[in-house]
């Protein structure tokens, strides 16, 4: 058993927690320690729950132990205990035996890694969704340009189910090969735009297959205010679908793909300041429903190289519950319960993992000891976020009770 006392809560209550095989056994104001307790003395930092991330990617969209295990380690310093990794990885997921594998990999870690299964395989046909799904898969991953007969199966599927998908909105037809946000700015760079009606007209899109169908829909990393709107109108009449923003987007501008920086080319692309200013209200105003870290890490070779022909993506979990605690709520613009919210108890009910994302008696102890009043300057030139200073430091992670 391990007694943590004097924990800073979300509420920026001071309670004491007790945990017992595994679970949140008693919380209250004062706990007394008995002889066979371990005691931790949170000394008034923030005890959170832990991070549930439902868009995280392996390093090179590559499926192996070491990928798997380094994302265990980077998911875990930035505070995150559950990810759901999207299936656009190397070997593809397209049967039980795949998926079985990464199973038996994914339970020697010391975080819950959960795995999608992609709508279609590498030849754009429908992949056996009912097998994947009754073998382990949580959910369904699909693009939203994809063959609009798989997109309604897809969608079929889901009900039948009762899985979500998960949807990235972007019509790549609509844009010459796109690599950033479609400004003044990419014209004076000389590089090909990714215009915002590019994945405007496929949210709507999606919003109405989900209409028809009455499924649970995950709109993934929007960019524009319009996307976010569209979603909205459509919540008055399916309640089951939902937004969800990077952090990065609430943080960062084009401007960062200046002087051709590949570690800020991610899709979406970052977009203008009106566009993120528009964001953030639209998280204040509550019609964001989840946030992400969007990790997805490549290696140097895969990004020194000319901007055109550098991969989208960036590694950024491991600073996730910083960047969130610095720009979101150390700036005022929301409290840490409802960051919380967002980055914990949502994600958590949509992948129906109802015993976790909160701290509460009877919920599993995952949770994170997060002390907010810790600068750290990132010194990586790989990172977006190089010479930025953020705030807030994990200092232990729990995992089902067991320190990890």
């Amino acid at each position: 058993m391990v007694l943590i006392k004097n924990a800073k809560l979300a509420t920026l209550e001071i309670k004491d927690i007790l945990i017992e095989n595994g679970k949140i056994e008693s919380i209250a104001n004062s706990i007394n320690a008995t002889k066979n307790l371990r005691v931790i003395d949170a000394k008034n930092s923030f005890l959170l729950p832990g991070l549930v991330d439902l868009n995280v990617r392996l390093a090179n969209s590559v499926l192996n132990r070491n990928s798997l295990k380094k994302l265990t380690k980077t998911a875990l310093n930035g505070g995150v205990t559950t990810s759901l990794i999207m299936p656009d990885f190397t070997p593809r997921l397209n049967n039980s035996t795949l998926l079985d594998h990464f199973k038996i990999k994914a339970q020697k870690e010391e975080a819950d890694l959960h795995v999608a299964a992609s709508l279609y395989n590498e030849n754009d046909k429908l992949n056996n969704i009912a097998t994947l799904l009754d073998n382990g898969a949580s959910a369904i991953w699909t693009t939203s340009s994809c063959s609009a007969n798989i997109l309604k199966r897809g969608f079929q599927y889901a009900r039948m189910k009762q899985v979500p998908i998960f949807c990235q909105c972007y019509d790549e037809n609509l844009d010459d090969n796109g690599v950033m946000n479609e400004s003044e700015l990419s014209f004076k760079l000389g590089l090909s735009g990714i215009s915002k009606v590019s994945e405007n007209s496929e949210v709507a899109k999606i919003a109405e297959l989900s209409l028809i169908n009455n499924t649970k829909v995950i709109f993934q990393s929007l960019s524009t205010k319009r996307s976010i709107d569209i979603i909205s109108d459509m919540k008055k009449r399916n309640k089951n679908i939902f937004s969800e923003l990077s952090i990065h987007h609430l943080c960062k501008t084009e401007n960062a793909c200046n002087c051709f920086n590949t570690y800020a080319k991610v899709l979406p692309p970052l977009r203008d300041e009106g566009e993120r200013v528009a964001m953030i209200d639209e998280l204040i105003c509550g019609n964001v429903d989840i946030l992400t870290s969007m990790h997805s890490p490549k290696s140097v070779s895969y990004k020194d190289v000319a901007f055109e022909n550098a991969e989208f993506g960036i590694g950024s979990i491991e600073e996730y519950l910083s960047l969130c605690y610095t720009h979101l709520v150390k700036s005022e613009i929301i409290d840490m319960s409802r960051l919380m919210e967002l980055c914990s108890l949502n994600p958590a009910c949509i992948i129906g993992q109802d015993n976790i994302g909160k701290i509460e008696v009877g919920y599993c102890a995952d949770m994170v000891l997060f002390d907010e009043k810790i600068p750290k300057t990132i010194k990586d030139k790989t990172s977006l976020y190089n010479g930025d200073t953020l705030y807030g430091e994990v200092k232990k992670v729990f995992k089902d009770g067991k320190i990890v």
